[in-house]
């Protein structure tokens, strides 16, 4: 990751190894890696992370309909993966990409997910 320290030790970790939920899944967060914008989550598998890593284009296990879906695939609005990373629990993924297509990650036309703020919170935005 290239904010991180020269110093700091990147251990690769197999697929089985990482701990996936009592649903056999591991949310993934996905960051535009020009600019570290979280652009949405998804939930993968074993299988769905197999798939990101051959293809090298983000697929996500859909919690609601029971299948596989590689982002972009009725859109246009694909993923290409540029790294991937676990946090120090390995129960959760990062995964940093390049929008591709219109660029738009969320399924309201946008081009993240989060836009939304819980009322009665003052946003503090910046330093």
């Amino acid at each position: 990751m290239g904010d991180l320290n020269n110093k700091e030790e990147i251990r690769p970790l197999e697929i089985k190894e990482l701990k996936y939920d009592q649903n056999s899944l591991i949310p993934a967060v996905i960051q535009d890696a020009r600019n570290n914008v979280v652009l949405m989550v998804g939930y993968m598998n074993q299988e769905a992370l197999r798939r990101t890593i051959d293809r090298k284009i983000a697929c996500f296990w859909s919690r609601s309909r029971q299948e596989y879906w590689v982002k972009g695939e009725t859109s246009g609005n694909y993923f290409d993966v540029k790294s991937i990373y676990t946090d120090c629990d390995a129960d959760t993924l990062l995964v940093k990409v390049i929008p591709l297509g219109p660029g738009l990650a969320c399924h309201t036309g946008r081009y993240s997910c989060f836009y939304n703020t819980p009322a009665g919170f003052e946003q503090q935005e910046g330093d």
